[in-house]
Order: C-alpha cells, then sequence, then structure tokens
C-alpha cells in the first residue's frame, strides 16, 4: 500500500467542504472525561484537523500531540494555542508515515479512521496499536454512515470487530449510545485497550 495521500483535505479545508467539523466538543469527549475516563496524561489526536478537543486537552493538563495532513488545519490549531499560550505539539504529517518518539499513554481518534480509505485501516490499525502503551487507551469513534464511498467512510461494527480483533485489542463488554452528528450521521464511541503481543 502507498503511504501517499489518497484524499486531498488540504482543498477541502480551502473549499469549505468540511461537512465533519463539528461547532464545539463531542458529546462522546465530554462523557469520557467528566466521567474520569479520559484524564490528563500523554496524548495523541490523529488527523485532529481544526477540532476543539486538543485545546481543551491542553487547557486541562493533558501532553497534547496532534498530527494532521492538511497545512491549514495545522495552522489554525497552532494559532488557536499559541493565541492562548497553551503548549500542544501541532504536527504536518501523513500519519502513513509518521512515528512517535515514544508511545503514548492515550489516543483520541474522532474521525481519523472514518477519513482514511478503507484499504488503509489494517496499516493504521497496526500504528495505533503500536503508539499505544501496553496499559494505554484508545478512544475512538466510529463513524456510522450506512452508505457506500466516502470520506467519511461507514465503520460497520463488525468490520470494526475485525479490524481491532480480541486478540489485539480488549474491547468494553456493552457499548456506549451513538453520538448524534450535524450531518445526520452518527458516530459509535468505543474505549479500546491494547493487548500486549
Amino acid at each position: 500500500m502507498t503511504p501517499d495521500p489518497i484524499i486531498d483535505w488540504e482543498s477541502r479545508y480551502r473549499d469549505g467542504a468540511t461537512a465533519w467539523e463539528r461547532p464545539g466538543l463531542n458529546d462522546a469527549f465530554l462523557t469520557w472525561r467528566d466521567h474520569g475516563l479520559l484524564t490528563p496524561c500523554r496524548i495523541l489526536v490523529p488527523g485532529g484537523g481544526r477540532s476543539a478537543e486538543p485545546l481543551a486537552m491542553a487547557e486541562a493538563g493533558f501532553d497534547v500531540t496532534v498530527v494532521d495532513l492538511a497545512e491549514s488545519a495545522v495552522a489554525a490549531q497552532r494559532a488557536r494555542l499559541d493565541h492562548l499560550h497553551i503548549k500542544a505539539r501541532v504536527e504536518l504529517a501523513n500519519l502513513l508515515t509518521w512515528e512517535p518518539s515514544q508511545p503514548f499513554d492515550a489516543i483520541y481518534d474522532q474521525t481519523c479512521l472514518c477519513a482514511l480509505p478503507p484499504a488503509a485501516w489494517p496499516e493504521y490499525e497496526q500504528r495505533l496499536h503500536r503508539w499505544i502503551k501496553p496499559n494505554g487507551a484508545l478512544f475512538i469513534l466510529f463513524m456510522q454512515t450506512h452508505t457506500a464511498g466516502g470520506p467519511p467512510f461507514h465503520c460497520d461494527m463488525k468490520a470494526m470487530h475485525r479490524l481491532f480483533p480480541a486478540d489485539r485489542w480488549r474491547w468494553p463488554e456493552h457499548l456506549d449510545a451513538p453520538v448524534e452528528h450535524l450531518s445526520g450521521r452518527s458516530e459509535q464511541p468505543a474505549v479500546l485497550h491494547p493487548i500486549a503481543p
């Protein structure tokens, strides 16, 4: 598989074709935070775009790293953080070639998986597993479009269980209710824990 980007996300930001963006914090993020599941730690936000969560995390004391492929999204995140004099790392990179210097305590994937072509998902899953410490957690939202094509691409839950298999990831016994999205779609939140080889 080629690591070259297939989707021109920068053009989408320039053209205002950003229906995936929320005006505020995701309800799943608020639930995880308010219930003490997502607490200050060293965290990665892959494909963070211009989302509000990195700033909220940094303000709460998280050690945040955001990685995105779109220059304007990276610039927007940096400007927002710099304006408030809040420290966080925001890197311009292709996640299918990027590597961190050390694993993270947690990863918050709000829109990254569903933005990647499904052919890239197995490679991305391998990277997520490698990027999280053995006792860490993946906070992920599986986009539910129930339509063909994308992005965003439909994350069928049976397919997600195959992509994140039980011999590599510990799934919760019960999933929280889906989170509604302004686009008319929904997102299925889940907290997965990597299982050491």
